[in-house]
């Protein structure tokens, strides 16, 4: 069944989805041709059965910190599934993953709260017609991520748009999601409605 909006249940499209690795061996290449042929000091790093072997690890480490390498990882480690959740009543969008992962999207401007819980994060967000984009901190600096709907209402579509360092290449990956399960009860009828008037809270509608 289509979806009308970025809310619900959504299962990791592998087949949809643009390849990593692939993805991030390009933006080192790139790199490196801007930087006359050296390995770029750009995040060479293994994944999970990605199998690059110790002389990725070895090489382009320099200038990266132990929470970037892990921030590299995670973001070339899409999950398996993602619930977006709405909660514009509150001025921020939840996504949370199948590992308790949780994303909070801050719609609202309201200051962000530091967590040092890798799992419970926030960063801010606007919405730009029906897509939502953040602003967050990377392994190297800015990047953003677009969480939007396919134009038939089948899939979501989450782009990361990550600069690789000082020079002007840039990763850009994106990850393909199906919708899983029934869409949420009382969704808004665009994903770009987060200015709408909250839905009227249980026990207190009008008696027919």
């Amino acid at each position: 069944q289509p979806r009308t909006t970025i809310f619900g249940e959504w299962r990791f499209n592998r087949d949809d989805s643009d390849g990593p690795q692939q993805k991030l061996q390009e933006a080192q290449q790139d790199r490196s041709s801007v930087n006359g042929g050296y390995g770029g000091g750009g995040p060479r790093v293994g994944f999970p059965g990605g199998g690059m072997g110790g002389g990725g690890r070895r090489m382009g480490q320099q200038g990266m910190s132990d929470e970037e390498r892990q921030k590299m990882q995670e973001l070339m480690n899409p999950a398996n599934r993602l619930t977006v959740a709405d909660l514009s009543d509150r001025g921020e969008i939840d996504v949370t993953d199948d590992q308790q992962r949780k994303l909070t999207l801050v719609t609202d401007g309201r200051k962000l709260q530091k967590s040092k819980d890798a799992n419970n994060q926030e960063v801010a967000a606007r919405w730009s017609g029906k897509q939502i984009v953040t602003d967050e901190k990377g392994p190297h600096g800015k990047m953003s991520r677009t969480y939007e709907l396919s134009y038939d209402g089948t899939q979501l579509h989450e782009t990361l748009n990550i600069p690789m360092g000082r020079s002007n290449s840039t990763l850009l990956v994106r990850y393909v999601y199906d919708a899983y399960g029934p869409p949420p009860a009382g969704a808004a009828s665009a994903p770009g409605a987060a200015n709408a008037s909250p839905a009227t809270p249980t026990g207190s509608a009008p008696k027919q």
